[in-house]
């Protein structure tokens, strides 16, 4: 075949690929409304960990295939320029031309070496704006009212869901909202505003949530999230109404799982999303609709576009240095990159493998809020000139199997990306306001309650292993011990049996490797004494044996508890002293 005729018919492959995987992914979400009307949450979390992988099966299905037919023994790069041209020609009109990008960036660099992965065979940098696609159906529905009719259109928008489950109470529903509407945005009954809602409603876990904003006059904006549950007896209710920033963002969290939201048009969700959570990246935001793959290329391009623009140097990221991880950044990035270690100190045990297997764990599991999300990248190269001597000698001394020199980059075989966070044991340190420290604490406390009651034993719960984020929420990022709640074997500290007993080096008692006293936590946990009495006060439950064996009894009988990104006091229920 001409090199002109294999260009192009290879990139017509490479798109009908995409679209094979496209075409899954929204079937997916097109499935996860159905879960959540018959109440599926077992398939319906199935059918998450499948689309975890969606991509990367359709992407090394779709080589196979393609080398069957391409000699891809041998690099043409004629051809290879021409193919990302035809592609380009291609993806032009193209609907979802950023992701279909992506995709190609897959195929080809698992189909070649890492020396050809640059602007002229891959998109290292956007060759379609995704700001004036065309589209078909906009992508947000619009409603100019005033106050008075909210609640004729609230009941329009509820009944345009067409679930098969009948409401609880709609009319009670849309009259409670109305009244959180005017309360939370101060509006009076003959206000004029503007409420424009995304068309596809967002599903994850036992939730659907409908994502919005008000313009007000003036334009002010306020964005606008419903929450909506579907109850065994009673059927569908609005559960909360959020209409701030800071709350929305913390249900968008790279704490938490991905959304199902089903769409032909990815950018513009992406762009309206960003509108209203203007401090939330487009990687995370393609990540939180389940893109994760995009949301990575777009995190990469940062990472450049970052490198290339500032004098900043990678340094080691501050904080007590990990047995497991290595740690760096730019000082004001706001993302890490973990690489694991070649060997543990004691008493770590794990293996590389291990390790990578519990970030596996991670992102199988309902993070709850309190486990942070990671992109995995392979073969990142950092110009030597970007980092700083002492991070390139540690670099060399703890991972140095996954790192090789060429010319003047430094490639890391293997590493993690991670929002950065304020490492929790600094941030009790350097606090100085009473109340901040009541506060983190005390969601300390409840981020290792809430992880338990999901099923997820931290292992190693010392303040250093967790992270506070913008929102002052407590999050854990040390996955190594990371395991179910099935494995531990919580005990009681018997009574010393005489007085030399307590004053000994060795325990008087047999310990065994999946043995952990809970009353022991309080003493690594703090080193202040204030520390200790506040969470001790509020969560002397998990300094109990008897608790966490409770859990675990709990957790055997099949009840994992549920736990929503809002608080508690956003809640209908809690508002209107009615159980929902």
């Amino acid at each position: 075949m001409h090199p002109s005729g294999l260009s192009e018919s290879t990139s017509k492959k490479i798109l009908a690929g995409f679209d094979k995987h496209y075409r899954a992914f929204q079937q997916a979400s097109v499935q996860a409304k159905s879960r959540f009307d018959r109440r599926e949450w077992q398939q319906l979390f199935d059918d998450y960990k499948a689309r975890l992988y969606f991509y990367d099966k359709q992407v090394k299905r779709f080589c196979i295939d393609l080398k069957k037919e391409l000699n891809t023994d041998m690099f043409d790069e004629e051809v290879w320029i021409n193919t990302k041209r035809a592609y380009i020609n291609l993806t032009s009109n193209y609907k979802q031309p950023e992701l279909a990008e992506t995709f190609y960036n897959s195929v080809f660099c698992l189909l070649f070496d890492k020396r050809f992965y640059n602007n002229n065979f891959i998109f290292v940098k956007p060759s379609i704006s995704t700001t004036f696609i065309d589209m078909d159906d906009p992508v947000i529905d619009s409603h100019y009212i005033k106050t008075h009719k909210l609640e004729q259109t609230l009941q329009g928008v509820f009944t345009k869901l067409s679930f098969i489950t009948p409401y609880q109470d709609l009319e009670r529903d849309v009259l409670r909202l109305k009244e959180q509407f005017v309360k939370q945005l101060d509006l009076s009954e003959d206000e004029n505003f503007e409420l424009q809602l995304a068309k596809g409603t967002f599903f994850r876990s036992k939730a659907a949530y409908i994502v919005g904003k008000v313009v007000l006059k003036n334009n002010q904006v306020r964005p606008v999230l419903i929450a909506l549950l579907n109850d065994k007896e009673t059927g569908i209710y609005v559960d909360a109404l959020l209409t701030d920033v800071d709350n929305i963002s913390v249900v968008f969290s790279f704490s938490r799982s991905y959304f199902f939201v089903d769409t032909d048009y990815p950018a513009a969700v992406v762009d309206f999303l960003k509108a209203i959570l203007p401090g939330k990246t487009k990687a995370e935001l393609y990540s939180s609709i389940g893109l994760h793959k995009h949301g990575k290329t777009l995190l990469y391009r940062r990472f450049l576009k970052y490198s290339r623009s500032t004098g900043e140097r990678l340094v080691i990221a501050p904080g007590i240095k990990g047995m497991v991880m290595t740690v760096f950044t730019f000082p004001m990035f706001p993302y890490v990159f973990k690489v694991i270690n070649d060997n543990f100190a004691p008493p770590k045990t794990v293996t590389k493998q291990q390790v990578k297997d519990k970030y596996f764990f991670v992102k199988n599991h309902h993070k709850v809020g309190r486990l942070a999300d990671t992109w995995e990248f392979s073969n990142v190269a950092f110009p030597i000139q970007d980092l700083d001597e002492e991070l390139i000698d540690e670099l060399k001394n703890k991972v140095g199997s996954s790192i090789t020199i060429e010319g003047d980059l430094l490639i890391i075989k293997h590493l993690y990306m991670e929002n950065k966070m304020i490492p929790l044991d600094l941030y009790i340190k350097d606090t100085h306001n009473k109340d901040d420290l009541r506060h983190i604490i005390k969601d300390y406390g409840r981020a290792i309650d809430e992880l338990i009651n999901a099923d997820i034993f931290p292992g190693d719960m010392l303040t250093k292993n967790f992270g506070v984020t913008r929102q002052n929420r407590v999050v854990f990022y040390d996955y190594d011990e990371i395991t179910t709640m099935d494995r531990p074997v919580f005990r009681k500290i018997p009574n010393a049996r005489y007085e030399e007993d307590e004053m000994a080096v060795d325990p008087w008692y047999y310990v065994g490797p999946n043995d952990v006293f809970p009353e022991e936590f309080k003493f690594f946990m703090f080193s202040q004494n204030d520390s200790k009495e506040i969470f001790s006060k509020r969560f002397g439950k998990l300094l109990s044996a008897d608790y966490w064996n409770s859990v675990q009894d709990n957790i055997k009988q099949g009840n994992i508890n549920d736990y929503y990104p809002y608080r508690q006091r956003y809640r209908m229920s809690q508002i209107y002293s009615q159980p929902a």
